[in-house]
């Protein structure tokens, strides 16, 4: 039987409080999801977690949970059954390089209008396994503080807003998420990374030309590395994000690669919005259709471009350059920045 362990999730702009969850094994046993108070963090990420008694269980059957959006002021339940064949298949993969178990906890996600996640999330690797719709319910605010039944739902609300910098500032900005942006964040795609390393010229009809064999430093790819707008993450060198696979939009793109003895190392930022709107264009309807997301780098020219092209097109559709930006580090020390680089300092950390 499986060794794992549980943490709820919400992200830092919408947190959520837990009035109970649970994970149904069998219909006599069930596992806890801790509390936090509240949850808030990076999406999908391990936020905290519940030491089990037992060592080994089996995986989880069905989630039952009640939890308060503090952003809405809402409570909202979902009951729904969970894909337990598949857990128990992902749970059985290991690092190839390791061969250590890939995955480590069973991550549970809130997320406004009564949505939720259910991730599996290892240190490199992550999987988007259900998500769910709950519905708005109705909670007795003295079950739900019973060492405090005098606080209202207003004012328990009130308090974790205001003492959070970036929930009050957002609210006052913002004001409540459109009701499809989870959606949106959560939607999934066929595609695969292509990093293609090639000369550009930028005053020829063809702009792109291969390296020549004959060439002493061609660029070779090391791994790619990727975060998604899904709360879902893959950092294992191998080639796995290079073949067609159905997952969120990428967020952030890590390639390394080398030409001799210098190492290189760039990093990419997609705009959420922008992203989200040419993806839901290109695709359309049909999610399934295989896309290939191409990486096309000069590092000698400090020249990148992003484009997507599927079977069919003429030719790719090339990004436009406010869509995304680049870092990129030679032998560690930074070589070049795109003009509307604005990411805070150490974001390319993984």
């Amino acid at each position: 039987m499986p060794n794992y362990l549980i943490t709820g999730n919400a992200a830092t702009i919408f947190p959520t409080l837990n009035h109970f969850g649970i994970l149904w094994v069998s219909n006599s046993e069930s596992l806890e999801i801790p509390k936090r108070y509240p949850y808030s963090g990076m999406w999908g990420e391990i936020i905290s977690t519940h030491l089990l008694e037992q060592e080994h269980f089996p995986m989880p059957r069905k989630l039952d949970m009640v939890w308060l959006s503090i952003v809405e002021r809402a409570f909202y339940s979902v009951e729904a059954d969970l894909p337990t064949e598949q857990l128990e298949k992902l749970w059985e993969q290991s690092d190839p390089v390791t061969g250590e178990p890939l995955f480590t906890h069973i991550v549970v996600g809130m997320a406004p209008y009564g949505q939720a996640a259910v991730w599996l999330r290892g240190f490199n690797k992550s999987v988007l396994v259900s998500w769910l719709q709950g519905e708005e319910a109705e909670v007795d605010m003295e079950d739900f503080m019973p060492t405090n039944p005098t606080v209202t739902l207003d004012e328990n609300c009130d308090f974790y807003i205001n003492n959070d910098e970036r929930v009050l500032e957002n609210l006052k900005r913002n004001g409540l998420p459109p009701r499809k942006l989870f959606d949106r964040m959560m939607a999934q795609y066929c595609y695969r990374l292509v990093p293609l390393f090639e000369h550009w010229q930028p005053d020829e009809d063809v702009k792109w030309r291969k390296h020549d064999n004959t060439e002493e430093k061609i660029p070779v790819l090391d791994h790619v590395y990727v975060s998604r707008y899904d709360g879902t993450h893959h950092k294992i060198a191998d080639d796995t994000l290079t073949g067609h696979h159905v997952a969120g939009r990428p967020e952030r793109i890590a390639l390394a690669w080398h030409t001799g003895k210098s190492e290189w190392t760039a990093y990419l930022f997609l705009d959420e919005e922008l992203s989200a709107s040419i993806f839901e264009r290109l695709y359309g309807a049909h999610r399934d259709t295989h896309m290939d997301i191409l990486i096309h780098c000069d590092p000698e020219k400090r020249h990148y471009e992003l484009a997507l092209f599927r079977y069919g097109m003429q030719q790719p559709y090339l990004l436009p350059e406010n869509c995304y930006q680049v870092i990129v580090f030679k032998n560690q020390f930074e070589h070049y920045r795109s003009d509307n680089y604005d990411q805070p300092g150490g974001a390319w950390v993984w």
